[in-house]
């Protein structure tokens, strides 16, 4: 299977949904308590937006299907009516540009619907989901910074922009998600994005005395640290691992690897990066769509349906008990 291509599922393999986790919660269990804390919590306030999701599906539809009937009568109006030939030159391109806009536009209009909904789960469904286990809270922006730069991971941006943050507590471990954008310092107003995507800091309780750096091996790095090939064959085909020194290396382990690649499927992401200093992780998975999750012909009312933005919450603090443990 080629590496890298758009989806973050042809990054790192798909490993599935494995429940030999021992005596740390599995994701399936971790997921029934985001269920229950859905019916009791969560169900009796997304009835509304369950009615006005049903009211903007019946609207997109009907849009689309007008836009579409009337791009297929402008094409059988080509085809059934006689034009004379100083007219047709005249008409015939003039009726084609309207019907191809028309079926365009129905198409269109689905799109900007499904992003319009995602925006809006994003800012009203999304702050529901936060207190089960690390209780989130929302987080200054532009926080973590000085950690950012520490970590090595990017070795060169102008400014930091996040769109939202979040701190929470798992654990004994201080969390913050953000949905962040970097800049580079280039001349000029509308500075390009040197990153773009979903920044995870984790503050252990443990630290290890090193400082690693992970990458995909899409992603273009460098760094002056001893390059490593931890015995895991699977890990060494997708990822590039460096290390400060040889200690402290214990914790790359299977378990280890294989709650690295949900990442990399869970966040859809186009790359994946780590670095583990003293006793801070920082992650960057590079996104064009940061956290947005649901689908606009998918109901609010089934905790189920939440499972894309619930997981990824969850291999968060699967991974903090493997590096805890």
């Amino acid at each position: 299977m080629p590496l890298f291509r758009v989806c973050i599922k042809r990054i790192f393999p798909s490993n599935g949904k494995s429940k030999s986790c021992g005596k740390i919660v599995c994701m399936e269990d971790k997921k029934q308590v985001y269920y229950k804390y859905f019916e009791e919590n969560i169900f009796p306030q997304v009835q509304e937006l369950e009615i006005l999701r049903k009211n903007i599906v019946k609207k997109v539809i009907l849009s689309s299907a007008v836009y579409f009937i009337i791009g297929i009568l402008l094409a059988s109006s080509v085809l059934f009516v006689s034009f004379s030939a100083g007219y047709k030159l005249i008409f015939v391109p003039l009726i084609l540009f309207f019907m191809y806009a028309c079926i365009l536009k129905s198409i269109v209009n689905f799109i900007i619907a499904g992003k319009d909904f995602q925006a809006m789960l994003y800012e009203k469904v999304l702050p529901l989901f936060l207190p089960p286990f690390a209780n989130f809270k929302k987080w200054p922006k532009n926080h973590n910074t000085d950690v950012i730069i520490d970590s090595k991971l990017f070795h060169n941006f102008d400014t930091q922009e996040d769109v939202s943050s979040f701190f929470g507590f798992y654990n004994r471990t201080n969390i913050i998600i953000s949905d962040s954008r970097l800049k580079m310092p280039v001349k000029g107003i509308n500075k390009p994005d040197l990153f773009k995507g979903t920044l995870i800091q984790l503050e252990l309780e443990k630290s290890i005395e090193n400082h690693v750096i992970m990458f995909s091996k899409n992603e273009k790095k460098f760094n002056n640290y001893k390059q490593i090939n931890p015995h895991i064959d699977e890990m060494n085909k997708y990822l590039y691992v460096f290390a400060q020194n040889n200690k402290k290396l214990d914790f790359i382990s299977q378990k280890f690897w294989d709650t690295v690649k949900k990442f990399g499927e869970l966040f859809t992401a186009k790359g994946f990066e780590l670095s583990y200093k003293d006793n801070i992780v920082l992650i960057a998975l590079r996104q064009k769509k940061p956290m947005l999750f649901g689908f606009l012909f998918r109901s609010l009312l089934k905790a189920k349906n939440y499972d894309d933005l619930i997981e990824r919450f969850i291999v968060i603090f699967d991974l903090v008990d493997i590096l805890n443990s």
